[in-house]
């Protein structure tokens, strides 16, 4: 697909004053929480969030690019516009053009010190391709945000899918040939921004998982993980339904904690590579009670590891990793051979090899 093409058949190619483009308060990378706000409230939300200060610097200086038009539909308002498609770009022209606006900003004064040097107002004409519907613009929008060369975080890539699916009424089938997606891509994502959606309203702690959804879409790839807290295949998921059974909530609580932290728990994983072996982990009785009873993902594995070995492989094995940590101790030690913690510890490890050699056989 050529974006370029697909925009300029979009609708009617127009230079309209900045003074009658609005942002827009439906826009599906903002949460459902910051939709509907004022332009003001959006300004502020667009500005801090997705870098619009570094947009408004290139056109400062270098000027706004016709190659490059909004997209805009009627506002209900006569001879306004919102756009559709360009927010950050029209937040960092209004940020320049409106000093009631930039006076909101995180950091003004940088803003007012751009604006100071640029020549663009209120009364600017920009290029916009005004299109007749929000829907007629899904195709570019869609392709151009999550397949295309400008792709939007995993987590706006899944909320968008929902508006298309939730709003605007789509199977998963005509979304994905909408975005350049395939089918049980789309649903994956759609099931995902579900889950999250529903853990937010069931008050489950969810901080981090915006910025790390990809972390979720990962642990939802799992076979293991979904089991456990009972989640859908992503092409078996009904929109509009929690996709959480109500007697797994628990389960997705924990899930989600030893993902992305919760309360003053730190998570149990490092990187996605080690949800697989969450994954594993849970699926055992031993190595879940051990992720309930606070201990690392490590100290899981050995247990399920410990539980019905032969007794004299699990000591070998015991003394094999205390013998390792012994001699790679040996390397840093050189420093802190006079340090009362460490000798405290020294003392500590002597008293625990006396007490084997002691053993009755």
């Amino acid at each position: 697909m050529s974006t370029e093409n697909a925009i300029q058949g979009l609708g009617e190619a127009r230079s309209i004053a900045l003074a009658d483009l609005l942002l827009d308060d439906m826009n599906p990378r903002l949460p459902p929480s910051q939709q509907g706000l004022s332009q003001v409230d959006l300004a502020v939300v667009l500005e801090m969030g997705f870098e619009a200060f570094t947009v408004a610097e290139s056109i400062a200086r270098f000027g706004f690019f016709s190659s490059e038009p909004l997209i805009a539909i009627p506002a209900k308002e006569d001879g306004k516009f919102i756009v559709v498609e360009g927010n950050r770009r029209l937040t960092a022209l209004l940020g320049l053009t409106h000093d009631d606006m930039r006076s909101e900003f995180a950091t003004p004064e940088r803003w007012e010190a751009l604006a100071a040097e640029s020549e663009i107002t209120s009364e600017t004409r920009v290029p916009v391709v005004v299109a007749t519907s929000r829907e007629a613009c899904t195709p570019v929008i869609g392709y151009r945000h999550i397949s295309g060369i400008l792709q939007w975080s995993p987590f706006a890539q899944a909320r968008y899918v929902a508006v298309l699916v939730n709003n605007e009424h789509r199977s998963y089938q005509e979304v994905a040939q909408l975005i350049g997606k395939d089918k049980s891509a789309v649903a994956a994502l759609y099931r995902d921004q579900a889950i999250a959606d529903q853990a937010i309203r069931m008050g489950i702690d969810t901080g981090g998982l915006e910025s790390a959804f990809s972390l979720l879409q990962v642990a939802m790839s799992s076979t293991k993980i979904r089991d456990f807290v009972g989640a859908p295949l992503g092409a078996r998921t009904v929109p509009g339904l929690d996709p959480i059974p109500g007697d797994k909530v628990a389960e997705l609580g924990e899930v989600l904690g030893y993902v992305f932290g919760s309360g003053e728990r730190e998570p149990v994983i490092n990187d996605s590579r080690q949800i697989s072996q969450l994954g594993n982990i849970i699926a055992e009785p031993v190595g879940l009670k051990a992720l309930r009873d606070g201990e690392t993902l490590e100290v899981a594995k050995q247990k399920i590891t410990d539980t019905g070995a032969d007794p004299k492989d699990r000591l070998k094995k015991r003394l094999t990793t205390a013998k390792n940590a012994l001699l790679a101790a040996v390397e840093d030690i050189g420093p802190f051979y006079d340090d009362e913690e460490i000798l405290d510890l020294i003392a500590e490890v002597s008293s625990a090899v006396r007490e084997l050699e002691q053993q009755e056989s």
